[in-house]
């Protein structure tokens, strides 16, 4: 039912840049929602923000660190869209949402790798810099994650950055597909930016959508009892990463560098990167999480 009602609408569709341009254009016009750009990507891809909410307390997400994992843009403005004069379609569990919005402000960013999504989806091939991702690649973009320099921005921020650069060495770890975290923390714009909004909102909380495994990571320590509730929500299973994932996250550094209550929500389950057509059930799961998050911080 959810999925046939979101035919034809834009927030099925592969969030490359044409289609994030339409779903842009579907909720940047919302009565009460704020479009901000950021800033921009390596190749100069404007990196958006919608603001909505009038409360004290803010929260921030963030989707697509990882380009396979562009369904989580998909999430994301489909959660902006039915929060804000779009149609709900029962996805929050009975919640009203204006009493949050009352409360609350929420700070969404959507897509913070848009060079990495054209390059999975397209190669980005009239980029200057093309050549050089191409032989990263091997010539194959379809298991892409990382940005246009071949930095995995969701192993660039500076907590555990250095114990992972000896992790690197020990596994032969380049520049390319996945797992490289750059030269120094925040070498990239991508990651800079996201992490300059934390420094200066200095939110309730922060949440980062990645896919997929359907289970709920948090950062400090203290944030379990929050993270246990939101599992419950959401019926995910809840704990803390492992191997590859325990250094250099946004939520390790927002959590543990800036003591911020930080929540990295594996979404779906499935091999990546996972279809488009699991948005509507997806965020009927997660909806109701993301929507009531911060009374639980």
């Amino acid at each position: 039912m959810l999925k046939r009602i979101f035919e034809g609408t834009p927030f099925l569709l592969p969030a490359d840049g044409h289609n994030r341009a339409l779903m842009h254009s579907a909720v940047a016009s919302l009565h009460g929602v704020e479009h901000i750009t950021l800033g921009y990507s390596i190749r100069r891809r404007p990196i958006d923000m919608y603001k909505f909410g009038k409360g004290r307390g803010r929260v921030v997400f963030f989707g697509t660190h990882h380009a396979l994992e562009s369904i989580t843009a998909n999430i994301l403005y489909t959660f902006v869209y039915t929060l804000n004069g779009g149609e709900r379609l029962d996805l929050y569990d009975g919640e009203v949402p204006e009493l949050y919005t009352s409360l609350y402000t929420y700070y969404v960013v959507p897509c913070l790798n848009p060079d990495g999504v054209e390059i999975r989806f397209s190669g980005d091939k009239l980029s200057p810099i093309f050549p050089r991702v191409a032989k990263m690649a091997d010539g194959d973009f379809s298991s892409w994650q990382a940005n246009a320099r071949g930095v995995d921005l969701n192993h660039n921020y500076e907590y555990g950055f250095a114990e992972y650069k000896a992790v690197e060495a020990a596994r032969g770890i380049r520049a390319g597909v996945s797992l490289y975290s750059g030269e120094y923390p925040e070498s990239e714009p991508e990651s800079r930016l996201a992490a300059n909004l934390v420094r200066i909102l200095k939110p309730r909380a922060v949440v980062s959508l990645h896919t997929q495994g359907e289970e709920i990571f948090y950062a400090p320590t203290d944030a379990c009892r929050a993270a246990r509730a939101l599992g419950r929500i959401c019926g995910y299973s809840v704990g803390l990463p492992t191997d590859t994932a325990l250094y250099g996250g946004l939520c390790d550094y927002t959590g543990y560098a800036l003591s911020i209550p930080s929540f990295t929500l594996e979404i779906g389950r499935g091999k990546n990167p996972l279809p488009e057509s699991d948005v509507p059930a997806a965020l009927k799961r997660v909806g109701p999480a993301l929507l009531t998050l911060p009374k639980y911080v």
